[in-house]
């Protein structure tokens, strides 16, 4: 999240919508499933564990570009979106991650996700 005001709740239900699946016509029961504040966090968690996949991406990427600077972005957090230095650890490697993938998918045929961190064993 860019936005250090945005919460999870908004991220999941931007301007108040909410954020699920789209009920094909044919459908006799519409399809309620939405997308809950607790699974981005829970993603986000997720990718803030990835640290072997953001190292070995990192080595990559300065081996395909020498003059990248993605082992530079700090991936700094808004202190009131953290109530440990845990949490924190986790988010700034989240973004640290979400900021590789970025450069990543401009230096790389293959994606990061599956492909090179599934197939790596890091996923």
């Amino acid at each position: 999240m860019e936005d250090e005001k945005q919460s999870y709740r908004r991220t999941a239900n931007p301007e108040g919508r909410a954020t699920g699946y789209q009920t094909p016509p044919e459908a006799q029961v519409i399809d309620e499933r939405g997308l809950a504040h607790s699974t981005v966090r829970r993603m986000l968690t997720w990718l803030g564990c990835q640290w072997a996949a953001l190292a070995a991406g990192r080595k990559l990427i300065l081996e395909r570009h020498p003059a990248s600077t993605c082992h530079r972005f700090v991936g700094a957090v808004a202190p009131h979106k953290f109530r440990s230095p845990q949490r924190e650890q986790l988010l700034r490697q989240s973004r640290q991650l979400i900021h590789l993938i970025a450069e990543w998918d401009e230096l790389f045929p293959e994606k990061f996700f599956p492909r090179f961190a599934t197939r790596s064993g890091f996923g």
